[in-house]
């Protein structure tokens, strides 16, 4: 943890300097305010603290979820901005963006998918799809086509949403155009090529 270690004022630092010499009536000065030895080690303690001040800022930094002076570099050095993630949102955002694509992008499971969500604030359900052949039927419904491709059929829920304007505003969602949510653009992304995806937003 970052507050496990914090650098140390110039005092605590010339006091630690000092402390490297040897008792004795020799070197009875260096705790004595105003002595020339006192002073030399206070003339040197500053290049301590800065330095010990840089170290704490280096492991600030290097803490995906508090950087804020090296975030460019993390986003270059994991190709943000990219098809689903822009560096135009807040820095808060940016963080979330970075710590996702460094450790939450493997999943796998059901959870890993809803895990994901709720790091970015989102609530998902995940129902898979059914192949219908005749009527009456309840809604929403999802035509997925063969038995087959049934199988390989998401159907995701984002609870607690109204659906996005370019959605068709009746129970069933039928999306006539692309949706640029950026938590849609990473489902698409991560799926398995193989694998199907309907989105419904539940509010």
């Amino acid at each position: 943890m970052i507050n496990n270690f914090k650098p140390n004022t110039i005092l605590e630092n010339t006091d630690c300097l000092v402390s490297y010499l040897p008792n004795g009536r020799l070197f009875a000065a260096k705790n004595i305010d105003g002595s020339n030895l006192r002073t030399l080690f206070s003339a040197l303690a500053p290049e301590y603290t800065r330095l010990q001040n840089k170290i704490y800022e280096l492991s600030v930094e290097d803490d995906l979820a508090n950087t804020t002076n090296l975030i460019d570099e993390w986003e270059r050095a994991l190709l943000i901005p990219d098809e689903c993630f822009t560096n135009t949102v807040p820095i808060e955002q940016r963080r979330k963006q970075i710590v996702a694509k460094f450790a939450l992008m493997n999943i796998t499971t059901e959870e890993d998918w809803k895990n994901l969500a709720f790091f970015f604030g989102y609530n998902i359900e995940i129902g898979y799809g059914t192949q219908f052949s005749e009527f009456p039927m309840e809604f929403p419904l999802y035509f997925s086509g063969s038995v087959k491709e049934s199988k390989f059929t998401m159907i995701i829920t984002f609870m607690g949403l109204s659906a996005p304007a370019n959605v068709f505003t009746m129970t069933f969602p039928i999306t006539f155009e692309e949706n640029t949510n950026f938590m849609i653009c990473l489902f698409n992304k991560l799926k398995p090529a193989n694998v199907n995806i309907h989105y419904r937003w539940e509010f």
